[in-house]
């Protein structure tokens, strides 16, 4: 899920390797600042908010 640029800021799961696991290093940084704005969550987290929030959706990061 994107919002400014359509892409360049994200709602994004931690990282995974090629294998599709999470890479544990970037899994220890939730909670923390890890990127350059995206915002990185659990993958329930990210699911519900895919099925939830309708697209157009107005989100304030504070």
């Amino acid at each position: 899920m994107s919002w400014k640029d359509w892409g360049v800021c994200l709602f994004h799961t931690v990282p995974t390797d090629s294998s599709g696991r999470y890479i544990v290093s970037e899994a220890n940084k939730l909670g923390s600042p890890a990127s350059h704005g995206c915002v990185r969550l659990t993958v329930p987290d990210v699911k519900w908010l895919y099925e939830q929030l309708p697209q157009g959706t107005t989100v304030h990061i504070y």
